[in-house]
């Protein structure tokens, strides 16, 4: 996990705002999320759909090609069309600096179909394969009758997508591949992050619906007919299988209504818990003597009664699963989102507005070459929606190169 976080810290340099400058160690707003193999998963679905498109726009989109960027051989081959199609290459590995015993290979490239910028790492030594997403958003951007809506953003989106809608498909995933995953919502940033070990497996494995004797039986009768296990070259299965199902986050969330309710009791028990611990107490007292006009004033974490505008969790009891006014077994009354509204549609414009290729950096660590993590990046990433027209990001150097700010001349008075 240190060498992640390094990873990680070693991208937010590469060109990147001093937005991205960030304390991944912030304990009060670090929720860990680990989970345990389960030998019953199963893929579901293959269709990706943006929620958030209409039918005309799914009908005028073309298909997209994935091609990773050829050899010098393989580019005298391509046409022009498909040439528009390799990614940029922003940075080689002769261009890092790194220390002596540093043997990995580095590359930094912008993907054609959306301009993501992804730092490579290639380690062919490695036992621990990883990837991290930075997203410049945080909770200073949570709309006011809305506080914490950043933090719980970033609890929904681990539970489920439209090509994987099943709630523990990733968790499972990355724990039958010895992994985990976690992420933080920090003041102007968002950070989500997994580790799988490199393992290879054929596709039918994933399925999990063949038992260990069984998979063993059927190798044993694949070596008696004098048949060799299948062996696979470039990126590993379990890395390639974590990022498609990690960058469909960046894709096509769910947001399911069923599921709000019960993460909204989560980050309300996130915030009950903290409000005795020190390095909370002392963060509050800091946002307390701030401005009222400054963003750093906002109210981070959130709690049900600020996410739901006003809702009361105790008016909610054992019909949760319910919606509307109904009357429970013990004749209280059980009131959605504790009469107030649901958060739903501020977290699809919060994802809208902020989950675009131009707030998002991604790095990705693997034992594969660089070529092979390029085209699995690709393929997983390509899907992500390019930054809005005339985006602009709000760091010093995005609104330098922009022509929206200017650095005074040498000897120039302030």
């Amino acid at each position: 996990m240190r060498n992640l976080l390094s990873f990680s810290a070693l991208f937010l340099l590469l060109g990147s705002s001093e937005a991205f400058a960030t304390n991944p160690f912030s304990n009060f707003r670090t929720r860990a999320r680990v989970k345990q193999s389960n030998p019953q998963l199963r893929d579901v679905g293959e269709t990706v759909v943006d929620p958030l498109a209409t039918d005309a726009d799914i009908q005028q989109e073309p298909p997209i090609t994935f091609t990773s960027s050829p050899t010098t051989e393989e580019s005298t081959a391509l046409n022009p069309s498909e040439q528009t199609l390799r990614s940029k290459i922003l940075a080689t590995d002769s261009e890092f600096q790194k220390s002596l015993p540093d043997t990995r290979s580095y590359r930094v490239i912008s993907l054609p179909q959306n301009s993501l910028t992804v730092l490579l790492a290639s380690d062919p030594q490695t036992d621990v394969e990883a990837a991290s997403m930075h997203v410049r958003a945080g909770h200073f951007d949570d709309p006011p009758h809305r506080a914490g809506l950043a933090h719980f953003h970033e609890h929904m989106l681990f539970l489920g997508t439209e090509k994987y809608p099943r709630e523990e498909e990733y968790e499972e995933f990355l724990g039958r591949n010895g992994g985990m995953s976690n992420a933080y919502t920090d003041m102007e940033d968002t950070n989500y992050y997994f580790n799988v070990a490199p393992l290879d497996h054929d596709d039918d494995d994933d399925e999990g619906g063949s038992s260990e004797e069984e998979k063993d039986d059927n190798m044993n009768a694949e070596e008696k007919n004098g048949k060799s296990k299948k062996v696979r070259h470039g990126t590993s299965a379990a890395l390639a299988g974590a990022l498609d199902r990690f960058s469909q986050f960046f894709i096509s969330p769910l947001f399911d209504e069923s599921m709000l309710e019960r993460e909204l009791r989560a980050v309300n028990s996130e915030y009950l818990n903290g409000r005795t611990a020190d390095n909370w107490r002392n963060y509050q007292m800091l946002k307390q003597g701030a401005s009222k006009e400054h963003p750093f004033s906002k109210f981070g974490c959130g709690n049900y009664n600020t996410l739901t505008n006003g809702g009361d969790p105790s008016l909610k009891n054992e019909n949760d699963g319910n919606s509307g006014e109904e009357e429970s077994a013990n004749g209280s009354t059980a009131v959605e989102f504790g009469g107030g509204s649901s958060p739903r549609e501020d977290l699809i414009k919060f994802w809208t507005d902020k989950y675009h290729a131009g707030n998002l950096r991604l790095c990705v660590v693997g034992r594969a070459s660089l070529d092979d993590l390029q085209k699995t990046v690709e393929q997983a990433f390509g899907g992500v929606r390019p930054p809005p027209p005339g985006f602009v990001a709000n760091g010093i150097m995005d609104r330098i190169h922009a022509g929206k700010l200017q650095l005074p001349s040498p000897g120039e008075s302030h």
